[in-house]
């Protein structure tokens, strides 16, 4: 049974693991509280109805999807590329790195515009980018044409970055704290769905097409639709619960209210001078400074950077000539060695699902009195961080060093792929949740992070290899992976004292708040 914002702000739940909704352990409490406490006023976001919430979130996460595939679309077409503008397949792989810098740079420029326009409007005018990327990288047919192909996939990363950065605020502002780490998992699946399957799909269609342009073609219709679904399906969540805060309404009709949220939001945002945008905009930088952050970024560094090492050289290692130390692959072979992502991927959305709420609350009943602490959230990643990811990824190098089967190459990369699909969404909720006022500065930081390493990694990767081998080279990122585990480690244990170095003022937690009552 369930009582659905009640006078207590509690939801009753079975006390039974048979029957618990959560589907984890067993909580001995049978009260779950609604954190944040929500306002009266039925517009309020954490009011609306689950198929109001849910459709936005699945409007968002399609478009996500769009955005972090567009950019990697021809990321497994190494041979007809490096055909097309005779280059070298390392040479091709730098369109990745210039997807990865785009999003950097994107993260900053779509958050700075969203308190001029709205995150609505965001969403709507960067996937209208996002569009014209995929059109323009289609038309780069030529073999003269290749830096100006590099430029396109920086702009697609750079447009496609927008909905990833924001809307995980978007995610706080509607779903209540016990119901979050399913909802980050949900939006996060698609976002890794984008980077690790995605360019299998385009793989596909350029296989069946015959044409490469049709991986562009095909992600450019897809952007479309979603473009359509954002403008439909998305609203606005801004709401100031603080006593005395006023709240502005929006039209009522559709139209008007569509108007209103992506093409003339302007009209209900305070304005921004100049000086304020400057101070807005060093935030993330003041995120970055503050330990709880730094230490979680340098977790995140390592243990997804090297998983983006892996994934974006696979298909350069599996197309190289046997010869060169590869496995021969043609592009459909690539294509098809991706379904392990799709494994790995379901194995992080079905962990998700059942761990990321019930574990932090089963640690909060079990060891607190039902009380609350964001690092709580951290012990989903035991498994997959500290396990999965480091024999995951020595035993990828490991594979590669002694020309094992291509099998094993699989099992390493659904190792990998599902650890680091399991570290994005709890990584990014709990640091949510350590900057609750600040979300999306929080998420621009964790993406910098995530892709810091990918950036480069076209880069430094050949000559790693060359110097100490293969195996060492991946066998070293597993022995840094174990030691980046050690912040995490500091984090669980003393989170709290650790958030109390708050240099910048910024921190602001739900710690404390009884999430469970008996």
């Amino acid at each position: 049974m369930v009582k659905v914002a009640s006078t207590d702000d509690v939801v009753e739940i079975p006390t039974s693991s048979e029957h618990n909704p959560e589907k984890g352990p067993a909580l001995p409490h049978s009260h779950i509280v609604l954190i944040p406490h929500p306002s009266d006023d039925p517009r309020d976001p954490l009011n609306w109805s689950m198929f109001r919430k849910g459709r936005v979130l699945a409007a968002l996460c399609i478009a996500s999807f769009c955005g972090f595939t567009s950019a990697l679309a021809s990321q497994l077409e190494v041979g007809p590329l490096s055909k097309l503008y005779g280059s070298t397949s390392t040479a091709i792989a730098y369109q990745n790195s210039a997807a990865n810098a785009g999003m950097v740079i994107g993260g900053l420029f779509w958050y700075l515009l969203s308190f001029a326009i709205g995150r609505p409007a965001v969403f709507f005018w960067s996937l209208l980018g996002l569009l014209g990327a995929d059109l323009w990288a289609s038309y780069m047919t030529h073999a003269d044409q290749f830096h100006i192909f590099i430029v396109s996939r920086g702009f697609a990363g750079f447009c496609g970055t927008a909905v990833g950065v924001l809307g995980p605020r978007l995610l706080i502002d509607m779903f209540f704290l016990h119901q979050r780490g399913r909802a980050f998992t949900i939006f996060h699946f698609f976002f890794d769905f984008g980077t690790s399957a995605g360019p299998s799909l385009c793989a596909f269609v350029v296989q069946g097409a015959g044409n490469i342009q049709w991986a562009f073609w095909f992600i450019a219709i897809f952007t479309g639709v979603a473009t359509l679904l954002v403008l439909l399906l998305v609203e606005d969540t801004t709401w100031d619960r603080s006593t005395g805060a006023t709240n502005p309404s929006l039209p009522e009709g559709f139209i008007a209210n569509r108007i209103a949220t992506f093409f003339l939001p302007g009209k209900r945002l305070p304005r921004s001078s100049v000086g304020e945008l400057a101070r807005i905009a060093l935030v993330p930088f003041k995120i970055t400074a503050t330990p709880v952050s730094f230490l979680l970024g340098i977790f995140t560094l390592f243990s997804f950077g090297f998983s983006v090492a892996m994934n974006s050289l696979t298909p350069v290692w599996l197309q190289k000539p046997v010869a060169e130390g590869g496995y021969g692959f043609t592009t459909i072979q690539n294509a098809l060695f991706q379904f392990s992502h799709w494994i790995g991927l379901a194995l992080a959305f079905a962990y998700g699902q059942t761990f990321a709420d019930s574990l932090p609350l089963w640690v909060a009943a079990r060891f607190n009195n039902g009380s609350w602490k964001p690092e709580y959230r951290l012990h989903a990643l035991w498994l997959p961080a500290l396990v999965c990811n480091c024999i995951g990824i020595g035993l990828f190098g490991c594979t590669l060093q002694y020309h094992a089967s291509w099998g094993l190459l699989a099992f390493a990369s659904i190792l990998v792929i599902y650890a680091s699909m399991c570290i994005t969404p709890v990584t990014v909720n709990y640091l949510s949740e350590c900057f609750t006022h600040n979300v999306e500065e929080t998420a621009i930081v964790l993406n910098t992070f995530r892709i810091a390493f990918g950036l480069s990694v076209a880069f430094y990767i050949t000559p790693w290899v060359d110097a100490v081998g293969v195996g060492w080279a991946y066998g070293t990122m597993a022995f840094i992976m174990i030691f980046s585990w050690l912040f995490v480690v500091a984090l669980m244990w003393k989170g709290h004292q650790i958030r109390q170095i708050d240099p910048f003022g910024l921190i602001s937690t739900e710690e404390g708040e009884h999430v469970l009552e008996t």
